[in-house]
């Protein structure tokens, strides 16, 4: 009778590990060694298996984090490798000129898009060259690059309304006239302005309030 109760008591006991086991997730270093006891059930050992897949993952995840590192660092180190030639004397052009021979390189040209901050230096460019502020040298090496330059319909759509207005009115003032050149060379941004505005009001495409508001200053919209 004795026996009986002391194996029956077993029983219990076995069942309620198991039960336990079945349904107790420890930390993961704890967890996996114990799916080797023979108590645990066929559960509990597709848990065990479960958790040791998501850790894997989770280690493959990092070591891709670090291959996309390492390419930065490639691209990186690539940039930095690249020369400035020794006429480059403009701050904007010295700053940005790797990423110019690392785009031309990769891409076939030397035009960054806008939308980065390598690509708003290559507006400021633009502009600097439309001002006569990059030399000639560095100009000259710019377009066998293949860099895109200002056109004057880029610098009428680049340039702030107001601040050229006040350009136009301050020439005004000290000429007693309108009538800038088209290549003006003090400030030939002005110039191609003014060029634009009568170009684009002769095909209909000036917007009706600029056109009030140089009317309202005596703008001449003749040649």
């Amino acid at each position: 009778m004795v026996h009986r109760i002391a194996a029956i008591a077993l029983v219990i006991l076995a069942t309620s590990l198991e039960i336990s086991m079945a349904f107790t997730i420890d930390p993961m270093p704890t967890h996996i060694q114990r799916s080797s006891l023979s108590i645990i059930d066929n559960n509990g050992l597709i848990k065990h298996s479960s958790i040791i897949e998501c850790k894997a993952a989770a280690t493959s995840s990092y070591d891709n984090k670090d291959d996309n590192d390492d390419n930065d660092n490639d691209a990186e180190e690539a940039t930095s490798t690249i020369e400035i030639p020794s006429f480059v004397t403009s701050p904007v052009l010295s700053q940005v000129y790797p990423a110019l021979i690392a785009h031309k390189s990769k891409y076939g040209n030397p035009n960054i898009p806008l939308g980065t901050a390598d690509g708003k230096k290559c507006k400021t460019l633009r502009r600097l060259r439309f001002q006569n502020k990059l030399s000639d040298e560095e100009a000259s090496h710019l377009a066998e690059l293949g860099f895109a330059f200002h056109s004057f319909e880029d610098v009428y759509y680049e340039c702030d309304f107001d601040e050229m207005l006040r350009k136009l009115l301050d020439y005004r003032e000290e000429f007693g006239t309108y009538q800038i050149p088209k290549k003006y060379p003090p400030d030939p941004e002005l110039g191609a302005w003014v060029t634009m505005l009568r170009r684009l009001r002769g095909k209909d495409e000036l917007p009706q309030s600029r056109i009030e508001r140089l009317d309202d200053v005596g703008f001449g919209w003749g040649p």
